[in-house]
């Protein structure tokens, strides 16, 4: 018995979800690393990505204007959500990355940062979702 529609098995769902999604998503590990970007964050963000598989796009803490965001960024691997509003310059804090124009998007000024678990329970990742 297989996939006679030709969809999606519930598996491979979710990174079409992810990446189709229509705000920009970025999913970081514990160091800080970016795991996956989906379309809409290479696009809000005017960048292209330089070997994400390799771990060489980071989170620079350093070059993080906004403490809350810096914050959040950190707390998200104590099991903390945030909600944050009237961000400036966001996508400035990624690494490794090559900017396709030298315009900064500022439509994305609110973001969603949240914990995500394994089944032992370990946070694994942290995802950022930038909203208008």
């Amino acid at each position: 018995m297989g996939n006679e529609t030709n969809e999606p098995l519930p598996g491979e769902l979710f990174p079409q979800i992810i990446d189709f999604f229509p705000y920009p998503v970025a999913i970081f590990t514990p160091q800080y690393t970016l795991a996956m970007v989906n379309k809409s964050f290479e696009e809000a963000a005017k960048i292209r990505l330089i070997n994400p598989e390799k771990g060489t796009v980071r989170i620079l803490q350093y070059k993080i204007d906004d403490t809350r965001l810096a914050e959040a960024v950190k707390g998200v691997f104590a099991g903390n959500t945030f909600f944050l509003e009237d961000l400036k310059n966001p996508f400035s804090m990624f690494s490794g990355i090559t900017r396709k124009s030298s315009l900064q998007p500022d439509s994305f000024n609110k973001a969603v940062i949240f914990p995500v678990t394994a089944e032992n329970a370990e946070i694994t990742y942290g995802v950022i979702v930038f909203m208008p």
